[in-house]
């Protein structure tokens, strides 16, 4: 239990209108392994939930009941005050903890008396719940976002989920608390600010869980998205909210910018720098001799005027450019200035500023620099540089002659932005087939480990490569590695899939029944009234659903096939999938009638946009002994799917039984045109030109194919059978030399002249 009057860790919960599940959110922190704590319930004006909080009679709950509604930032904010705990953190009201979350984040802050902050890893849960009963039903867990911390990064985006942090009480305080004037990413408020004084400590083990409904959400922050130019303006917010000086870890850094005119204009041009320019800095807005009073031009910048780091530099009369920024430059307290012009392209190179402090401060005898953008040169100024204060002050003073030295260089990306640019150019490697350069290349993004996400992360991304390269050893090993790590459901997920590749259906159903426990997932649970649903996408529980029913079909379990693809249709009602997986049943069970009205009642238009669908078919037209109507079927399927391979071996041997040997030569070039590395294709194409007679273009295939798989045992076939050929009609057609009078005579058979009529050379 904790000490009342002092617990190591405080737990803040802002609740409003979720009392169905504010109770297992309390539950996770009454079964947390470390007792040290105080849980403060901070309703903001929903329906009162003190009947909630009072079941669990445990005296370090705090219920703090108010009717006004007035957001989570103040509620936090209140929090923070009455807090008596060293440590803070934070839980949504339908979250939820797991039972380490306290003692591995406080272990990681009182081992780094540095960091402000620790955080761990949470999966995004997908969730729907049913009206009638309140019980949510789990669906799905993802990990969406593990990311070693990032200073540069968390000025771009957040990467420390609230759910996931546990910070210092004091560090918040130093940097103001959350901002009450942000509706939306308060985490992210706070987390930036933070970043300005202390490291964040990333703790790699997963501690809790985000809940996302599976249709709409009631969730503000989904909510809030809905209106865009007032999200945007939220994200500004945050943006220009910067904590009170000393920085420790963030350069101090003012833009100045040398207003011409006051009016929309400059306002657009204002947002867009500061949505584009991510680096921390305050924004001095240079009115020299812009017609305007000052009043008037705090007016004229209508919602710019509530953002904390835009201040004006009234200048009455006009001034030179350089003596205006130099004015301006005078009041400024930062180290670095950054001097803009309306000419200014912030759209074209938005992380100038952190490539450019990384050059500066690496080299001692620069003092500014200015880029190389396009648009930006026109104006043939020193303008739209980076530049230090004192250096500028030194060397623009009045009646003197310096000069200043502003050296022009080409962009280059900055150390922070290092994953995100390499993890796009894998991505397009993968979406372009390139599998092996994209896994190499994923490998080096492994091998990094400061500021970029690790294992857990990336497995989304190795994992797909593995098996397209059929490297199931590793992945093996990896998803092995991260079960016991505690990253359970979404790679027992994943270990479903890597055994059915390996065709260990047995094992497929193992690993499938294992996510489903660890989703609480049950055959019973899909009989609720929120059940069966339409959804435009396929859960991962879902695609498990699916691939356990054609494992247990596989093994000859077909009940079990049908129990686990009914159950697939109740999460994606209008799925055709289910009633394939049932016509592949009732097929396998020779109950053909069945498996025909099952295809019958496939949802349309997939249905029949799906080529499985008319693989089906001809498997039905083949039992029934109707082969010339299987092969339309085939076609069909070649239609509509010209790159699925498993369209090719049944419409090889259909075709074959048939010897309709060339209307199978277009749709298997088509295919081998999208997937020219598939030997087995090669193979079959070989064999169709061989057996029209057509050799050249047979053997031709078969090489390619024998390049690919040496041991294809049909691109070998063919070769041999092709050299057979042609050693016997050469041994027919071979010349005899004899002597004659005048020397050696050749007597050329007249069958092999117009061979020896090309311009080929001959070698004698």
């Amino acid at each position: 239990m904790a000490a009342l009057d002092h617990p190591k860790v405080t737990a803040l919960i802002s609740t409003f209108n979720r009392p169905q599940y504010l109770a297992e959110s309390i539950s996770s922190i009454t079964a947390q392994t470390m007792g040290d704590w105080e849980l403060i319930v901070l309703n903001d004006g929903g329906v009162d939930v003190g009947h909630v909080v009072e079941k669990f009679a445990d005296p370090r709950i705090i219920y703090v009941p108010d009717t006004a509604n007035k957001g989570a930032a103040i509620r936090f904010n209140q929090g923070l005050k009455m807090a008596k705990g060293d440590y803070i953190c934070y839980l949504g009201d339908d979250d939820t903890f797991y039972p380490n979350h306290f003692e591995v984040l406080s272990k990681a802050l009182d081992e780094n008396p540095e960091a402000g902050l620790a955080y761990s890893d949470l999966y995004a849960v997908s969730s729907v719940s049913d009206a009638k009963t309140g019980r949510r039903h789990i669906l799905d867990k993802q990990m969406l976002v593990s990311r070693d911390f990032n200073r540069e990064f968390m000025f771009h985006y957040n990467h420390v989920l609230h759910v996931s942090l546990m910070h210092r009480r004091e560090a918040a305080l130093r940097v103001g608390g959350f901002d009450e004037e942000v509706k939306v990413l308060i985490e992210w408020s706070l987390n930036r600010r933070l970043a300005f004084i202390y490291d964040f400590i990333h703790v790699e083990v997963p501690t809790g869980e985000y809940h996302m409904a599976v249709f709409k959400s009631d969730r503000i922050s989904v909510r809030e998205r809905r209106n865009q130019e007032s999200y945007k303006h939220n994200l500004r917010r945050i943006r220009c909210n910067l904590p009170a000086a000393p920085w420790a870890k963030v350069e101090t850094l003012d833009l100045l910018y040398l207003v011409d005119r006051w009016g929309d204009k400059l306002n657009t041009h204002i947002k867009e720098i500061i949505d584009n320019f991510d680096h921390p800095m305050r924004i001095k807005l240079i009115g020299n001799g812009a017609g305007l009073s000052e009043s008037q031009a705090w007016d004229s910048l209508k919602e710019l005027r509530d953002l904390k780091n835009i201040e004006i530099v009234h200048i009455p009369q006009k001034l030179p450019p350089v003596i205006a920024f130099r004015k301006a430059a005078k009041e400024s307290r930062a180290k670095f200035l950054f001097l803009v012009t309306p000419a200014l392209q912030a759209v074209k190179a938005p992380r100038r500023l952190f490539s450019t402090l990384e050059i500066l401060k690496g080299n001692s005898e620069m003092q500014s620099i200015r880029w190389a953008v396009e648009g930006e040169e026109k104006e043939k100024t020193v303008f739209e540089c980076l530049i230090y204060r004192e250096y500028f002050l030194k060397n623009t003073k009045p009646r003197g002659n310096k000069v200043i030295n502003v050296p022009s260089i080409t962009l280059v990306p900055p150390k922070g932005f290092k994953f995100d640019i390499m993890y796009g150019e894998c991505q397009k490697l993968a979406k372009a087939n390139e599998h092996n350069k994209a896994f190499d290349l994923l490998e080096k993004i492994l091998s990094e480990k400061q500021g970029f996400p690790h294992i857990q992360f990336l497995i989304n991304d190795l994992f797909p490569l593995c098996l397209a390269r059929g490297d199931y050893e590793r992945a093996e090993k990896e998803l092995y590695g991260l079960i016991e790590r505690g990253y359970t459901t979404d790679n027992y997920f994943r270990l479903a899939q890597l055994r059915w590749a390996q065709k260990r259906y047995s094992e497929v159903i193992e690993a499938g029944n294992s996510a489903l426990e660890s989703l609480n997932l049950k055959a019973e649970d899909l009989e609720a009234d929120c059940f069966p649903f339409k959804l435009g996408k396929e859960l991962n529980s879902f695609i498990l659903l699916m691939s356990m029913g054609e494992a247990f079909l596989e093994i000859g379990a077909f009940d079990q096939a049908a129990r686990h693809f009914h159950m697939a249709s109740k999460l994606k009602s209008d799925s055709h999938k289910p009633f394939l997986g049932f016509a592949k049943t009732y097929l396998a069970a020779g109950q053909l009638d069945r498996a025909e009205q099952a295809l019958l009642r496939l949802p349309q238009p997939a249905g029949l946009n799906d080529p499985a669908t008319h693989r089906l078919l001809a498997t039905l037209c083949r039992k029934r002994k109707n082969l010339p109507l299987a092969f339309d079927c085939l076609l069909k399927a070649f239609e509509k799917g010209p790159k699925d391979e498993l369209n090719v071996e049944p419409f090889y041997f259909t075709g074959a039984g048939l010897g309709k040997w060339r209307e199978m030569v277009e749709p298997l070039k088509t295919f081998v045109l999208h997937n020219e590395n598939h030997s087995g294709a090669l193979g079959r194409l070989a064999s169709i030109h061989f057996n029209l007679g057509e050799d050249y273009l047979a053997k031709e295939a078969a090489l390619k194919a024998n390049e690919l798989d040496p041991n294809n045992p049909v691109a070998k076939s063919i070769l041999d059978r092709i050299a057979a050929k042609e050693a016997k009609e050469n041994q027919h057609q071979a010349p005899s030399i004899s002597e004659g009078e005048n020397g050696l005579t050749l007597d050329l058979n007249s069958d092999i002249l117009p061979g020896l009529m090309d311009n080929s050379p001959i070698a004698w």
